[in-house]
């Protein structure tokens, strides 16, 4: 009964969203459809739903503790997001298309809006980390705690992906004369950063989150390209959803019950913390929810208009309230034993109330910079003499070759960075022929290349797969990858399975992985019992190495970050303090055998062959592939 009580909460937010709210006509759209003040108004209430959803996942420990209904806030916490997203995008094109002069002010205005809030609360949260806390701070780090390069606030994840998507969008509609075109190009630059994002992985426990790192900062991002597309094409679509509003509105309530559950199923069943595939999977199923959530928001919106007094103060101080609220749910109060009850009403009494403080020195110093910056001259202005037009012209002129030096220099850098991505494609044939003439002339033991897989994502593209040459013959060669360059588990479920039927064989054999190599590297590869990638087998482990410290395994930057596991506490580096952090890897067990464990490499380079659960996540994986050599010399 006591967990029931928690939904006095999410019922007191409806009751503060509709209190005095006003209906139209049945036919009628509202002369306030999504104007600029229902749409902070609407943001304002997504920012307490997210309050509410922070809270939840800290009393439900992200969902593994049932506390009664207020559980499913743990999982929708994207649905609020996608609102703020659906809106930035569509003030932007809006504004573009009703403002002639909106983007020769746009970064002075657009930046400071969320940039000073950001900084302002940040420099609060250093102050808290070292004069309560005492967290030590160098010069450098502060001010990168400050600026945002790191993030001591969790939550400011979204400014600076919407300052990133504000730059963009600026850039973009300067260079691009045609809006339609621009608008285009705008989306697909979006859906880059989703696509950098997803690929970015996952940060490592700490009290720091760093750019991109989390599917937090893309899972709603798709409602970014349909809020503006939605400005772009508002005249029209606002026609058919009052049309057929009749249907859409039981159809997207429903739609949105339903999605909101399979939403639910995907993080539970697939997730970001696996394979890409799940990645894939997981997102496509969320940005859909955010849709679908979003569309019936609006459809709610074009006949019902919000507003009172309460909802129309928290819309004035809405970016400084989401940006604080994270300090007292992790940092201040996240330890402190409490009642659910009681944590959810100090956490929302403490986040405004100290949000009312704050907010006016920070609109304060935010409204004195935009002033400053628009007082810039940052052009020159002509008298309407001939020489004046003739002045006037030149400038022009030149503007028009600095725009086309622009685009220029903006194609040769996506070339160039096409070609990057896309080298082991355009290159395939000349980097096989070296390979091939490398593992000729190698040994057992030496290291080769072989393919291609996401390493780094701090570089663009993927990285050329080091192996080390375990086995070699007159015709083939065997070869282990040097590093662990992925993760998964060995089965998803807790079953008695054999390595055929196991999840690990069907995963390292996907088109994700078989996809690393080119179609020369590819034909060169023989099957081991049908499959072009394996494992090492307890006796290959036991054989290729002299001693378990060669056995011991380090992950690439990539692997780190998607979440295989490491550890730094390993005997053997805390007897020789090396300093490195290795990690545990599967190995392939017998083929007809089942079982609940699997043979596995420990982080100490010992092998064990019942040590883990099948269904444990994390193990690292280290790909085994086999070469032949005769045809080089066919």
């Amino acid at each position: 009964m006591r967990d029931y009580l928690l939904m006095i909460y999410p019922i007191a937010l409806l009751v503060l969203i509709f209190a005095k709210a006003k209906r139209t006509g049945s036919k009628t759209v509202s002369s306030d459809f999504i104007s600029i003040g229902q749409s902070k108004m609407i943001q304002a209430s997504a920012c307490i739903a997210i309050i509410l959803h922070h809270i939840t996942q800290n009393v439900t420990v992200y969902g593994s503790s049932y506390k009664g209904p207020v559980t499913m806030l743990n999982y929708i916490g994207i649905f609020f997001t996608a609102l703020f997203f659906f809106f930035s995008g569509y003030g932007l094109i809006t504004s573009l298309l009703t403002k002639s002069d909106y983007l020769d002010g746009f970064l002075p205005k657009r930046l400071p809006t969320v940039l000073i809030p950001f900084w302002f609360i940040n420099t609060l949260g250093l102050i808290l980390n070292v004069c309560v806390y005492g967290a030590h701070r160098t010069f450098s780090s502060a001010l990168s705690d400050i600026f945002g390069l790191t993030l001591i606030n969790s939550n400011g994840w979204f400014i600076v992906e919407i300052a990133i998507l504000y730059l963009l969008f600026y850039i973009i509609f300067r260079l691009i004369k045609n809006k339609d075109i621009a608008l285009i190009v705008m989306c697909a630059a979006t859906v880059i950063v989703i696509l950098h994002c997803m690929g970015a992985g996952h940060d490592l426990p700490g009290n720091k989150a760093h750019w991109f790192k989390g599917e937090w900062w893309y899972n709603s991002t798709a409602v970014f390209i349909f809020g503006m597309l939605f400005a772009r094409f508002k005249n029209r679509l606002t026609v058919i959803m009052n049309k057929y509003y009749r249907i859409l509105l039981p159809v997207f309530s429903v739609l949105t019950v339903v999605s909101t559950f399979i939403c639910i199923f995907a993080v539970i069943r697939y997730g970001y913390y696996d394979t890409t595939r799940d990645q894939i999977i997981t997102l496509l199923i969320q940005s859909i929810g955010c849709l679908i959530f979003t569309v019936f928001v609006l459809l709610l919106n074009m006949r019902i208009t919000i507003g009172n007094k309460a909802l129309n103060y928290l819309s004035s101080i809405s970016v400084e309230l989401f940006l604080i609220h994270g300090y007292f749910v992790n940092r201040i109060f996240g330890e402190v034993r409490m009642n659910d009850f009681l944590r959810y009403a100090v956490v929302i009494v403490c986040s405004v109330a100290s949000t009312a403080v704050i907010a006016p020195p920070v609109h304060f110093i935010k409204d004195k910079t935009i002033y400053a910056l628009s007082r810039l001259k940052l052009g020159k202005t002509y008298n309407d003499t001939i020489e004046g037009r003739l002045i006037r012209d030149r400038h022009e002129k030149r503007v028009a070759l600095i725009r086309k030096v622009s685009i220029a220099v903006l194609g040769a850098g996506i070339i160039t960075y096409i070609i990057i991505a896309f080298r082991g494609t355009i290159f395939a044939k000349s980097e096989y022929k070296q390979e091939m003439a490398d593992l000729v002339n190698a040994n057992v033991g030496d290291e080769v290349y072989w393919g291609h897989f996401e390493c780094d994502h701090g570089k663009i593209g993927k990285e050329r797969l080091r192996f080390i040459v375990i086995e070699k013959t007159t015709d083939s060669a065997v070869l282990l990858c040097k590093y662990g360059i992925d993760g998964s588990s060995f089965n998803r479920k807790h079953e008695s399975v054999s390595w055929e039927n196991s999840d690990i064989r069907a995963y390292i054999n996907s088109p994700e992985y078989i996809g690393s190599f080119s179609m020369y590297e590819l034909g060169a590869m023989e099957r081991f019992e049908g499959d072009y990638i394996t494992l090492l087998t307890v006796q290959e482990a036991a054989n290729a190495f002299d001693s378990d410290r060669e056995r011991q395994l380090l992950l690439t930057p990539a692997a780190e970050s998607a979440g295989v596991n490491v550890n730094s506490m390993s005997k053997a580096n805390m007897w020789d303090m090396k300093g490195y952090r290795s990690s545990w890897w599967w190995l392939m067990p017998k083929q007809v055998e089942k079982s609940v464990t699997a043979p596995i490499v420990t982080v100490d380079g010992e092998i064990r062959e019942a040590e883990k659960e099948i269904n444990r996540p994390g193990g690292a994986i280290r790909p085994v592939i086999r070469i032949q050599l005769k045809q080089q010399s066919d």
